[in-house]
């Protein structure tokens, strides 16, 4: 008996823990949160949408019958409201239901009346210099579009309620002004909004021209103080800019010296390999012979002087060398002229690329495996070595050191080419880049793919300039107190006459 006193006692405590234990159970709880709640639309009907967010899966029907067509896909409703023929406003209720479940949701969607006129909220906006985007209600009793007056600004139709204007950072240095009309379908009704964007300097660290502002914006904080700048054409379709600032980190100012060419290739302009002499025959295959080394400016002026058919616009140098004692100035990479491989050994190793116009017009940035894969299709190419960016994404570097540097860079369509220096070994004009600056340089200019030239006292930025020594003046600093380096190749921005 005793025993079974036990059981009973046993069973007890546990009926007991299940009632306790069923009391505490809950019902499951069901959630949405709408973008909008109500959804604003115009009178003049048309598909509309909002996004919710709900860790349940829901199916959603109209209440009323000018609610149609409605659809609910990850994480969006669509629906399409009919014309409100009344000049009230109204309301509309599209309810949404968990599927499997019968807990609901309600929607509102609210229409405007149809008063049968035109109104925008404001005639007058103003938009901030560094780009901005504003929105702009409108009513109306029939469809409407809009028409901006100015490339800057862009008028886009949101839905049938709203306007959004948008403008790109203004680097013009003076107040644009632009009209935005809203015209309904009849053309019956117009409107127009007057667009006002700011020119304010103290945005783009004192740059003065439209090149530098942009720089200075795109930069993203680097560029603390611009010292200097100009921004000029070397001929149609070929632009310069130089510049010269500062970057203060912490309670230090480091200054920096930049200078570049960008050349749209698609017109009459290319490049091509110089030489000594503009001579094949000064670039040998191996080092038992010796390559022939002579300045930029002389290798441009012998092109100049052998090539009547063109014009030779300005130019870097172009790839690495060993010195002359032992390795009697063998280029590191390949070398092509006039569609003619001088060269096809990659003697620097592994970390050896490839700058090549290639016959189709286009300019193209290669490694190694590249290369032999489209050799054949090369017009003018010269070697390079350390890979900067590639199909947009920069490289990781470990070498952070800070030297004067050349380097070249392709849009991904390979119509513009970027030719870069920055100079260095000068704490007071400019300490130079890593490979990580000259990144960060061409991504100002949405550079696909880079890579890195010689550098050092080998960098040289020629210029046409009828005034200098043989007709070319050095624009950048090089750091060879003798002037300009003797250099075995390097790069010519020509225009064909």
């Amino acid at each position: 008996m005793k025993f079974l006193k036990t059981i009973i006692a046993v069973f007890s405590i546990c009926a007991g823990l299940l009632s306790c234990t069923e009391g505490k159970i809950e019902e499951k709880t069901y959630s949405i949160l709408f973008l909008e709640n109500p959804v604003m639309v115009g009178s003049n009907g048309g598909a509309s949408s909002c996004t919710f967010v709900s860790d349940d899966q829901w199916s959603a029907d109209a209440v009323d019958s000018w609610i149609t067509d409605v659809t609910v896909t990850d994480g969006e409703v669509n629906f399409t409201v009919e014309a409100n023929p009344s000049e009230e406003t109204r309301n509309g209720t599209i309810r949404f239901t968990v599927i499997g479940g019968d807990h609901t949701a309600d929607l509102t969607i609210r229409q405007i009346g149809n008063t049968g006129k035109l109104k925008v909220e404001t005639t007058s906006v103003t938009m901030l210099t560094v780009g901005d985007k504003v929105e702009v209600k409108i009513s109306s009793g029939e469809n409407w579009t809009p028409a901006s007056s100015a490339d800057w600004l862009k008028a886009v139709r949101k839905n049938s309620t709203m306007l959004e204007l948008s403008a790109a950072p203004n680097y013009t240095g003076n107040v644009l002004s632009a009209e935005v009309t809203v015209q309904t379908a009849s053309g019956k009704e117009k409107e127009t909004i007057n667009v006002t964007q700011k020119a304010d300097d103290t945005e783009f660290g004192g740059a003065s021209t439209p090149q530098g502002r942009e720089f200075v914006y795109k930069s993203k904080g680097f560029v603390t103080t611009v010292l200097d700048e100009c921004a000029y054409m070397v001929g149609d379709h070929v632009k310069a800019f130089e510049m010269q600032f500062r970057n203060k980190t912490g309670n230090t100012f480091s200054p920096y010296s930049i200078f570049l060419f960008e050349v749209d290739v698609t017109k009459d302009v290319t490049i091509l390999a110089s030489c000594s002499n503009d001579d094949p025959a000064s670039i040998k295959k191996t080092d038992k012979e010796e390559t022939v080394l002579t300045t930029i400016r002389d290798q441009f002026y012998a092109m100049q002087n052998n090539r009547p058919n063109l014009e030779v616009l300005c130019g870097v140098n172009g790839d690495f060398c060993y010195g002359g004692e032992e390795r009697l100035n063998l280029l590191h990479g390949i070398m092509y002229k006039d569609g003619v491989c001088l060269k096809d050994t990659f003697d620097g190793g592994a970390a050896c690329t490839v700058f090549a116009m290639m016959k189709d017009g286009t300019a193209r940035i290669m490694t190694q495996s590249e290369y032999a894969a489209h050799k054949n299709d090369i017009q003018e190419a010269v070697g390079g070595r350390q890979m900067l960016i590639s199909s947009g994404e920069t490289i990781s570097f470990t070498d952070t050191r800070l030297e004067p540097r050349t380097a070249v860079g392709v849009s991904k369509d390979g119509d513009k080419v970027y030719l870069l220096i920055v100079d260095g070994r000068r704490d007071s004009y400019s300490i130079g880049a890593d490979y990580a600056l000259l990144a960060k340089i061409f991504h100002i200019y949405n550079v696909y793919d880079a890579i890195n030239l010689d550098g050092g006292g080998s960098s040289t930025f020629l210029v046409k300039d009828a005034t200098a020594p043989k007709g070319f003046r050095t624009r950048n600093r090089p750091t060879d107190n003798t002037g300009d380096r003797l250099l075995p190749n390097g790069l010519a921005v020509v225009r064909k006459k």
